[in-house]
């Protein structure tokens, strides 16, 4: 272990023991330099491992704080059954009473659908092509639809064949089959921590294991955490949203991904890539996907229209590069397809130009949705309260200073507001401080009177 790592782990183990608690300064990076008997490059080396793993952040001109509670489960515990299900209802059943401002659920707000477009292209449908659209497709689905998606990749460096394509019923259902087809029950899948709760609830069905990796938000997955955990453990597969990653809304960089392939291709692991959030960024500031840089096709791309053109259409496509071919044997025997009028009118919106546009703004209609939401944020809740700075997706995760944010859901939604606690996104006990908040809004008084009312609650139990 290099004297940098044996740095971090001594600063690490502290935390863990409680000598540092959440939102603590933690030793400036003289005083490091002077107790360990180091150089201020391998102080500041310790500090951004701290930082990849989850455990400190830096805060601009102040030093480094304790930025989460207890420690990432890599290398100290091993993969674990994770049961998250009838938890999960209960968080969503509590979001969706009637009174209640759902700041929880990531889905887009009907305001911010393109609803006219979308009823005047199913109309026509409906008027021309009915008896074409009820008819079943025995394929991987719609070839125009598959066609359209081919084309859009294109955008994000993948250049595929629409042959390459398998239309799904959604992102969730795409992981699903990619994860049935390259693992078995009791196999271990790696994940990001904290990780998006539908995930965790896929691989609990499949009766696999789960290992947290810890993310953060500047660096996205820990590619050090994960080279210890492949070392220690068999790990059969790696499931992670390089691009927006939800909850954090943490983006990795170029560099972390061209050495998570190195990695995975020393290990042959398997790479599921969750790619919901990509498009929905200022233009002109994507990184390459890791399906684009992957040159020996162990990444399996996965995404789907649910955070552009709503949740209720449940369609979602992937490319499987040397696993396609069985994943697409499985789906035959699964499904056959999914209903060909919604394949065909997502591929008439993509075909006619009205998809492009409508992504271009929503995209900067989302990202001034997170900027008020992190100003309301900032406003009404306590101070030490950390704040994510995602410059894509539309979820934003809050850090908050030694209050339990399950507790701060029971009385809120007493008040009529709701959102996701913490500890949903982890099947470790972790994050029981953390809650996220969706931007996808479409009425800002009522979303910035819910944001006060957490804010006050928030306040009370300090």
């Amino acid at each position: 272990m290099k004297k940098y790592q044996q740095v971090a782990e001594a600063i690490a183990r502290q935390i863990r023991e409680g000598r540092y608690g959440l939102g603590e300064r933690l030793p400036s990076v003289r005083e490091v330099c002077g107790r360990f008997g180091i150089s201020m490059s391998t102080a500041q080396a310790a500090f951004r491992l701290l930082e990849d793993q989850a455990l400190a952040q830096a805060r601009p001109g102040a030093g480094f704080y304790v930025s989460f509670r207890g420690t990432p489960q890599v290398p100290g515990e091993g993969p674990a059954r994770y049961e998250v299900h009838n938890r999960m209802l209960q968080v969503l059943s509590w979001c969706a009473q009637p009174g209640i401002t759902d700041l929880g659920t990531a889905v887009l707000s009907p305001g911010l659908l393109p609803r006219a477009a979308l009823s005047k292209l199913l109309a026509r449908q409906a008027r021309f092509e009915m008896a074409t659209v009820l008819q079943p497709l025995f394929s991987g689905g719609h070839p125009p639809l598959r066609r359209e998606i081919a084309k859009r990749l294109i955008l994000q460096g993948i250049e595929l064949g629409e042959s390459e394509v398998l239309v799904t019923g959604g992102c969730q259902d795409a992981i699903s089959l990619a994860l049935s087809a390259i693992a078995h029950a009791g196999d271990t899948i790696a994940v990001e921590s904290p990780c998006f709760p539908g995930l965790l609830q896929v691989i609990e069905s499949l009766g696999m294991k789960v290992l947290e990796i810890p993310c953060s938000p500047g660096q996205g997955l820990s590619v050090e955490a994960l080279q210890l955990a492949l070392a220690r453990w068999q790990v059969a597969a790696l499931v992670l949203c390089p691009d927006f990653s939800n909850p954090t809304g943490s983006q990795m960089p170029l560099a972390n991904r061209q050495r998570l392939l190195a990695l995975a291709g020393e290990h042959d692991l398997a790479i599921i890539e969750d790619d919901l959030f990509s498009e929905l960024q200022e233009p002109g500031k994507g990184i390459p996907a890791l399906k684009a840089l992957d040159t020996d096709g162990r990444v399996i791309y996965c995404s789907s229209v649910a955070k552009s053109l709503g949740s209720g259409l449940r369609l979602g496509w992937l490319c499987g590069g040397r696993y396609h071919g069985d994943i697409a044997k499985l789906k035959a025997f699964r499904n056959v397809s999914e209903p060909l009028i919604i394949q065909a009118l997502v591929a008439e919106f993509m075909a006619s130009g009205g998809y492009g546009r409508h992504l271009g703004s929503l995209g900067k209609r989302l990202q001034l949705n997170l900027k008020k939401l992190r100003g309301w944020v900032e406003q009404a809740f306590p101070g030490q309260t950390q704040i994510g700075r995602p410059e894509g997706g539309f979820v934003l995760w809050v850090s908050l200073p030694g209050i339990d944010s399950g507790r701060l859901l029971s009385l809120a939604v007493a008040e009529g507001v709701a959102f996701f606690p913490g500890d949903v996104f982890s099947g470790a006990g972790q994050y029981n401080h953390c809650l996220r908040l969706s931007g996808a809004f479409d009425d800002d008084d009522k979303t910035q009177k819910a944001v006060a009312v957490l804010g006050r609650l928030a306040h009370s139990l300090l």
